[in-house]
């Protein structure tokens, strides 16, 4: 076996040492793969043990320095740096230590370092953009004359970089309706959203809201765009305007109709035209007894909230409440008069004397004689409602209820009144002359139309404080607007010099159609720093651009009592003449009283300075007319909602100074000036009431202020 196995290896030797070049290299070749495949398998089992260590390390490095921390969290694009709880597994906390100023407008990735319960950890916050753009969305509201932009139809788009926002579904802009439309938005991440807006595209306004009671609205104001030749199809005379709900009104133009909606509101509680009720003894009164109506744009209910005893006479006071059809409530008080005997009598311009009042009485009650502490021992017949009187004799004691009623309708002339096409006018400047013991309202018995031009009869339908009605016949003459406004008070004044100027502490003004004309004052020639006269210009313009302007004279003078001294003089009257809870209309006669009462006519005094004369009558007591004036211009001002307007005789040997006073149902001569004719106390007075008096006295120039009243004032 020795020997063959060796005489192999020389043969192979023999062999081996016989190959030609080519064949020793093909054998070499051969072999060499074989060396290299067992060095690739030794590598390759070298480098999967390195991997197994490097594991082993990392696994070991995770659960030991890693325990309870998360090595890396994400973050959103934009929304700044996150809690360092976020790398915390479970309910613990970590806070960031060392440099952390790192950017989150750009993703990316950054290494951070916390601390966790003593220990720092470096670790991994990965910034993406996975949120999609935002935005918010409401109505929007274009008219068919307008288009929109997908981004101009949303609100508040927000987004952590670039975003692009465009219509999906677009609206059909020009064209009037409701449209869903959706807008897509979409970042440069490609993380997108779609909203839905609602784009309204209106041809009228979709919804008007009228407070019931005010100037009725025209067709501009349900024009959403302009058109000259637009008109109201809707009958507006169909409409209950006193009645609150929808009503749908259509408009034409551009020959399309379109449909708007006016909804009539009342959200102004009613006000109670009380009066004081009578009832005899033992007998119901309801609630209707303690008002003549009520001063609201819609029907009224009143209750009585508690019944009253009528087991016994005398004066009680009651509570009630009112409510419209708004669902406005009030609460009020009136008095009620149990009586044994009631007496009515017919309302009259005149005071009732003691002496008319015993004449009065029933028969049954001549030996009685009245109580003067009780009783009302003079009063106005225009006062309606009841006037308690107080009697006794030796054996007993009674009560009479003297009741002013007015059964009569006014009395009143129709006119020819300008009216302005596609406005309102009110009925009350349809009538002149109005006659009648109480106030009295004006409504059309059926309303014109104000969008044809031309004449056309109305009648207008009167009706007083106690319900008596008339109808009266008068013109509507309907043309385009081209009357200009007409401005009230501007007139000569006197300043103080470096005093804040009012200029329109009475100026006002008044338009046969815009019911709120503009009113503007050029007072760039005045100097208020300097003594002298300068020029004022007072403009007002209506809706339809027709203007008027008044100049007037403005003279400023230096002041010689303060503004200071001047409000302690007024305080110190006022704290004696006001009381908790007064009415206007009662501060008022507590002002006239007082003026009346305490300032003894002298006949001198500086007509150019209004402080320093109303600070004499109050202070000094003394003074002419110019002085009683002053001092009650001055005091009228204390009253919240009222309007004063200061008056000056027309073309009178001498000068006289009054005022006029609007105290809500129209504009009333207020003079306190003791020394008139008859010693007149002009309280509330009418035109009416003045001119017997005396045909020159009260003489003023109408056409700077607003009409007066023609209906007696009547305290409420």
């Amino acid at each position: 076996m020795r020997k063959n196995r060796k005489k192999d290896e020389t043969e192979i030797i023999e062999k081996t040492e016989a190959a030609d070049s080519e064949q020793l290299a093909e054998v070499i070749e051969k072999r060499e793969p074989e060396k290299k495949e067992k060095k690739t398998h030794k590598g390759l089992i070298v480098l999967v043990s390195v991997i197994l260590a490097l594991v082993i390390v990392a696994v070991v490095i995770v659960f030991g320095v890693y325990r309870g921390v998360n090595i890396w969290a994400y973050g959103e694009l934009g929304e700044g740096l996150p809690d360092a709880s976020v790398f915390v597994k479970g309910d613990g906390t970590a806070k960031y230590v060392g440099n952390n100023d790192i950017s989150l407008t750009e993703e990316g990735s950054y290494i951070l370092t916390i601390d966790k319960d003593g220990s720092e950890r470096k670790v991994l916050l990965i910034v993406r953009d996975t949120k999609a753009p935002d935005a918010g969305n409401k109505d929007v509201k274009i008219t068919i004359d307008d288009t929109i932009t997908a981004e101009e139809a949303l609100t508040d788009v927000s987004d952590a970089g670039e975003y692009t926002v465009e219509w999906q579904t677009k609206p059909e802009f020009g064209k009037a309706g409701t449209y869903a439309s959706e807008i897509k938005l979409e970042d440069n991440h490609g993380n997108s959203r779609v909203v839905t807006v609602n784009v309204i595209i209106l041809g009228s306004v979709d919804r008007l809201v009228h407070e019931a009671g005010e100037a009725r609205p025209t067709l501009d104001d349900f024009m959403v765009v302009e058109r000259d030749e637009a008109e109201i199809l809707t009958d507006m005379s169909t409409i209950e305007w006193n009645v609150p709900g929808d009503y749908e009104v259509e408009i034409s133009f551009d020959g399309e109709t379109y449909t708007s909606v006016l909804e009539i509101v009342d959200t102004v509680a009613p006000v109670p035209d009380k009066i004081c009720a009578a009832t005899l003894k033992d007998t119901e009164v309801k609630a209707e007894a303690f008002t003549l109506g009520f001063e609201d744009a819609t029907e009224v209910e009143s209750k009585l909230l508690e019944e009253p005893d009528v087991s016994k006479c005398g004066a009680l006071t009651c509570k009630l409440v009112a409510t419209d059809m708004g669902g406005n409530s009030t609460e009020f008080e009136a008095q009620l008069i149990v009586a044994d005997k009631i007496v009515e009598l017919e309302a009259a311009n005149k005071t009732m004397t003691e002496a008319e009042i015993k004449a009065a009485l029933p028969a049954e009650y001549a030996g009685y004689t009245i109580d003067p502490e009780a009783s009302e021992m003079e009063f106005q017949l225009t006062e309606l409602g009841a006037h308690a009187i107080y009697l006794e004799n030796a054996e007993s004691k009674a009560v009479v209820a003297i009741v002013v009623k007015d059964t009569t309708a006014p009395v009143a002339e129709g006119i020819e009144c300008p009216c302005s096409t596609g406005y309102y006018c009110e009925p009350i400047k349809f009538v002149t002359n109005i006659v009648d013991m109480s106030t009295v309202k004006a409504a059309f018995a059926e309303e014109p139309d104000w969008s044809t031009e031309g004449t056309q009869e109305v009648e207008i339908v009167l009706t007083d404080r106690s319900g008596n009605s008339t109808t009266v016949k008068a013109k509507a003459v309907i043309s385009p607007d081209k009357t200009a406004p007409v401005i009230y008070a501007a007139k000569d004044r006197y300043c103080y010099v470096g005093d804040a100027v009012a200029y329109f502490k009475e100026v006002f003004a008044e338009d046969n159609a815009d019911p709120k004309p503009e009113i503007d004052v050029d007072k760039s020639k005045v100097d208020a720093k300097k003594a002298g006269t300068y020029d004022v210009t007072y403009t007002a313009t209506d809706a339809e651009g027709n203007s008027s302007s008044v100049t007037v004279k403005f003279t400023f003078i230096e002041k010689t009592v303060s503004e200071e001294d001047l409000q302690k003089a007024v305080d110190t009257v006022t704290a004696k003449i006001f009381t908790d809870g007064m009415s206007k209309e009662e501060k008022a006669l507590a002002i006239f009283n007082y003026c009346y009462d305490n300032i003894t006519y002298w006949g001198d005094s500086d007509k150019t300075d209004l402080y320093g004369e109303a600070y004499r009558g109050l202070t000094e007591g003394v003074g002419d007319c110019y002085t009683f004036y002053a001092a009650t211009y001055i005091l009228l001002q204390e009253i919240d909602g009222i309007q004063v307007l200061s008056v000056e005789r027309m073309n009178g040997k001498t000068q006289h100074f009054w005022c006029l006073v609007n105290l809500g149902s129209g504009w009333y001569h207020f003079d306190t000036c003791n020394v008139g004719p008859q010693h007149y106390k002009c309280f509330m007075k009418m035109n009416s009431d003045l001119a017997p008096l005396s045909p020159q006295y009260w003489v003023f120039d109408h056409s700077l202020y607003p009409e007066v009243a023609t209906t007696p004032f009547v305290m409420p």
